[in-house]
């Protein structure tokens, strides 16, 4: 009986020794260079999948369309669309789409994505090291609305962009980004 104790504590041990973070000190160099390189250049984000925030309503009118395109309510993808997120020094340049629904009116319009230029605000760059990765935040208006903005940089391979609206459900898409040439004066 003392065998199989001991057996199972080393097990138990083995398991939770592996469960440590493996963010080395190499990833940690190579989170504060893209951090850096994010500070001093534009970039474009560009998007691959649209996450829509799931609701009953939603997944009652979508599922039907999406299922013979291949795609699903919890996952579009949308790569060669051309959907981006340009980010400048004091500005961003949304083309996204919005898959979900509009919980106060936005007015009378055919566009139901988000297109539009708007000032950035209240920007944070922080680096999540248990997490790995760079979170990227600001703040955004149009004519109708806010929007929290959250860029996850994991490398500029994998990027997570979420927006958070007051007016809309949230939105979460999967790309990368594109480093725009810098112009010279």
């Amino acid at each position: 009986m003392k065998f199989i104790t001991y057996f199972l504590l080393l097990v138990l041990l083995l398991v939770f020794s592996s469960c440590k973070s493996s963010f080395t000190e190499e990833d940690r160099t190579k989170l504060i260079t893209l951090q850096n390189q994010i500070k001093e250049q534009s970039f474009e984000f560009k998007a691959n999948a649209v996450i829509p925030f799931n609701t009953q309503a939603l997944n009652s009118v979508a599922n039907d369309l999406l299922i013979r395109t291949g795609n699903s309510t919890a996952r579009i993808h949308v790569q060669g669309d051309n959907y981006t997120l340009k980010i400048g020094e004091k500005q961003a340049v949304f083309a996204l789409p919005f898959y979900g629904e509009r919980r106060i009116g936005g007015g009378y319009t055919n566009d139901t994505g988000f297109n539009f230029t708007a000032v950035i605000k209240d920007l944070t760059s922080t680096m999540n090291e248990k997490k790995g990765y760079i979170s990227y935040e600001f703040r955004a208006n149009n004519k109708t609305e806010t929007l929290d903005i959250e860029l996850q940089f994991y490398s500029p391979n994998t990027v997570k962009l979420s927006i958070n609206s007051s007016h809309r459900t949230s939105m979460k898409y999967d790309g990368y980004i594109k480093w725009l040439e810098i112009e010279e004066e």
